[in-house]
């Protein structure tokens, strides 16, 4: 959620009379993540996120909104699911995808809750058992958007690559890509859906209560795809339950498989792919960081006071190596489930 495109103070309180939120009081830029572009808004109506999308067109947005109505509307259906997710405000005339500074853009209310650091076992509990409600609740969404960063994806990505890494790096990349397409098959028949694609603890928010932290808000849905319900897990494990060389806290890791189990427990296909998800997962990472860099090299400047946060791609290369090096135990707290309950 870093600054790419600047937008001026005037600029956007003429954007915001369109809506009924009253006048701008003020506004700045959202420091972390990487992909989009992100500002923090008040006006006289209250608190909002202002997103500019700065890879994505306007019919992929549509299809990230279905995904968050639909699951708001799954929050009705279903008061027990816990599932705060923004969806985006309408302007007067009932529009909500809007164009600003040539980019797809949309204004959702800021929701409560505060990022947390360095998450808990509490934290990540109830993180994982929110995504596995996330799985089950958008499974019968009919909106299609297959993962545009997977298999065919990372080969695409290791042919551009080759003046970028050094020998070592390029023959772990092409290692990890042909071990990964050995799998396939078996990967395509794991259960599949709807997965948020990007569940890092930054793009969580959590409150403080009398009885302990509560989940307060899932962000950012817009890496959402169809792809393994344990890929979208694994990318949670590689990024809340270890540290940044991929050494794992076994206490943060029992608590993650502990609470996605307590909504949906794993498939005997699942069990035994875990380590191979958690492999494609910081290898997904590794890639989609390499491009990122590449692209702000190419095309974004800091000149301008405004933030451009890169994340190092070696974290998830180094978490990649330690994924194949290591064994990772039986994810089996609760058991395995026949294949047959997909």
């Amino acid at each position: 959620m870093s600054v790419y495109t600047p937008v001026p103070q005037s600029s956007l309180a003429s954007w915001l009379e369109q809506f009924e939120l009253g006048p701008l009081l003020s506004f700045r830029g959202i420091a972390g993540g990487i992909e989009n572009t992100n500002y923090f808004v008040t006006t006289t109506a209250g608190e909002f996120v202002l997103t500019l999308f700065e890879h994505h067109a306007a019919d992929e947005v549509e299809q990230f909104v279905a995904l968050a109505n639909h699951l708001g509307m799954a929050n009705r259906r279903h008061p027990q699911l816990s599932l705060p997710v923004p969806a985006p405000v309408s302007n007067r005339d009932g529009q909500w995808l809007f164009c600003l500074e040539h980019k797809p853009a949309i204004l959702c209310p800021r929701l409560a809750g505060e990022h947390v650091e360095l998450p808990t076992a509490s934290h990540t509990c109830q993180a994982a058992a929110a995504l596995a409600q996330l799985h089950l609740a958008a499974a019968d969404l009919k909106v299609q958007r297959p993962n545009a960063r997977g298999l065919d994806w990372w080969i695409t990505m290791a042919g551009t690559l080759t003046a970028a890494l050094d020998d070592s790096d390029m023959a772990l990349l092409r290692d990890e890509i042909e071990q990964q397409r050995l799998i396939h098959s078996d990967w395509l028949a794991l259960p599949h859906g709807w997965i948020h694609g990007d569940l890092f603890h930054d793009n969580v928010l959590f409150e403080n209560t009398a009885a302990g932290p509560k989940l307060g808000a899932i962000l950012d849905l817009y890496n959402a795809c169809q792809d393994a319900w344990i890929f979208d897990l694994a990318i949670v494990a590689n990024d809340w339950c270890c540290d940044v060389d991929g050494h794992w806290d076994e206490t943060l890791l029992t608590a993650l498989l502990d609470g996605y189990q307590s909504v949906r427990p794993f498939t005997m296909s699942e069990q035994n792919l875990w380590p191979m998800a958690l492999r494609a997962a910081a290898l997904r990472f590794w890639l989609s960081r390499i491009l990122t860099r590449q692209l702000q090299a190419a095309q974004l400047t800091s000149a301008d006071g405004q933030m451009a946060i890169s994340k190092d791609p070696n974290e998830y290369r180094n978490k990649l190596c330690h994924r194949r090096q290591s064994a990772i135990r039986q994810i089996t707290p609760t058991g395995g489930q026949p294949d047959a309950t997909r």
